[in-house]
């Protein structure tokens, strides 16, 4: 369902904005596609309450993202790099924290490295859904150019030589997207291996 989500948010924006690239719309469609395919059959065995307690960090780390996002358009900071640094800092302890969980409940380094990844997979559509919906509902609005101020969007598209905003905003996020959700499941890999390895070290120790 947050795939199919997405895809129709995507879809939109393209509708919304047709001067976007078809690349950028192409390239994020493709790795939602490729989120679903792996959920149906890229994954090994895994069992329904490993499976739910990856859910539990990856909806937690969703609600770290939706609620920075929800924030700025809040609260409105001048400037947004801490708030970025916080986020993401405890969305990647997260997925460090779900392999150290579970490969030490569950005694499989393999368990936690799965975990972490499935949380980060799940985090990040989200992450997606939210950004996108939020750009959608105040696009136009003062509240939003603040955001994008303090996001340094406008310096960016300074920079990008391109001519029309909103054309440069919704590629912006159609390309952050991709290598979000690209990008994501890669540290959290990492991350969860190294949690794992933990977890595994501990259940080790206990035992000695």
């Amino acid at each position: 369902m947050g795939v199919l989500l997405g895809l129709i948010l995507v879809i939109l924006g393209w509708i919304l904005v047709p001067t976007t690239n078809f690349l950028s719309v192409a390239c994020a469609c493709l790795i939602l596609v490729i989120y679903s395919l792996i959920g149906f059959f890229g994954f090994p065995p895994i069992s329904s309450e490993i499976l739910t307690l990856a859910s539990v960090f990856g909806l937690l780390a969703s609600v770290i993202f939706a609620s920075e996002i929800l924030l700025e358009y809040a609260i409105l900071p001048k400037d947004n790099t801490s708030w970025g640094a916080i986020e993401f800092g405890s969305v990647f302890a997260l997925y460090f924290l779900s392999g150290l969980f579970v490969a030490y409940r569950f005694k499989g380094i393999k368990h936690g490295i799965l975990a972490a990844i499935v949380s980060a997979m799940l985090s990040s559509v989200v992450w997606l859904i939210f950004i996108l919906l939020t750009f959608y509902v105040f696009r136009g609005t003062a509240r939003q150019e603040f955001v994008f101020t303090a996001e340094g969007n406008f310096e960016d598209f300074a920079r990008s030589g391109m001519n029309d905003f909103n054309t440069f905003a919704m590629e912006d996020f159609l390309g952050a997207g991709f290598f979000h959700l690209l990008l994501s499941p890669l540290f959290a890999a990492i991350l969860g291996t190294l949690g794992s390895l933990l977890g595994k070290g501990i259940v080790q120790l206990r035992k000695d």
